[in-house]
């Protein structure tokens, strides 16, 4: 039985009507893991809901149409990753006043995107592909497990928050879902900034999400913070009305 329907690689694969789309395919196994449930998609930190879409089967494509052109040129420059003095690939700042009209939707979208270009690209140049290429954090839960710690004095929950940390600091891609933390605690929003700051310094691509015009992200963190994101981001905004529930 084809498992198509259940492989992110299904519309670019010249296999997946055929028997040869199986459990036993490498490309699936590495992808999502034998049993469907880990591989790099799983390793990439996405809530389970999203982890097949891509931009082209993405609920919000329809009612986003002219973010999607947008994403789609954005998309195709992740070839870059592979060679050695190209231009850097800028990171993006999807933004609304309304939430449920696509912005997490079109975030993990465009990150599923950069872990296919990064398995397929490393596979056609003999490369190892990376075992994590891209790294989904939600702030609000990240927030609530950072109080959570602090409030129980948990060292061992402190040790994950830490490794959260470096761990999306250093990913090769980023999604910073929802990162308007105005009511966050001193401490935890140098968390973030410290996230944030190492990956504009470093040029690391990243797609940001928020309720926030991007010009609020200096007061969320600070004014020079708020210019390198600004320098390295497209922004994007996004409108309409919920389409919550339609996925």
């Amino acid at each position: 039985m084809s498992h198509a329907n259940n492989c992110i690689l299904s519309s670019r694969c010249k296999l997946a009507s055929s028997a040869q789309c199986n459990r036993q395919c490498s490309a699936y196994i590495s992808l999502h893991g034998y049993s469907g449930k880990g591989g790099r998609i799983a390793n990439a930190g996405a809530p389970d809901d999203y982890k097949l879409l891509t931009l082209k089967n993405s609920p919000a494509r329809e009612s986003q149409a002219k973010i999607y052109a947008t994403l789609e040129k954005y998309c195709s420059t992740f070839e870059r990753q592979f060679d050695e003095g190209a231009s850097r690939i800028k990171s993006i700042y999807m933004w609304s006043e309304s939430p449920g009209n696509g912005k997490t939707t079109s975030a993990i979208s465009v990150m599923n995107e950069w872990i296919i270009a990064s398995y397929l690209g490393a596979l056609r140049r003999n490369r190892q592909p990376s075992q994590v290429p891209a790294v989904f954090l939600d702030t609000n839960n990240f927030q609530t497990d950072y109080n959570l710690a602090t409030m129980t004095n948990d060292d061992a929950e402190m040790a994950k928050i830490r490794a959260t940390i470096q761990r999306t600091q250093t990913a090769p891609f980023a999604v910073l879902d929802d990162i308007g933390v105005r009511s966050a605690s001193e401490a935890f929003r140098s968390y973030v900034h410290a996230i944030v700051n190492y990956r504009t310094a470093n040029g690391l691509p990243t797609v940001f999400t928020s309720n926030l015009p991007i010009e609020e992200m200096a007061v969320v963190f600070d004014a020079r913070l708020y210019d390198r994101m600004r320098d390295m981001c497209a922004v994007l905004h996004f409108s309409g009305n919920s389409f919550r529930g339609r996925r």
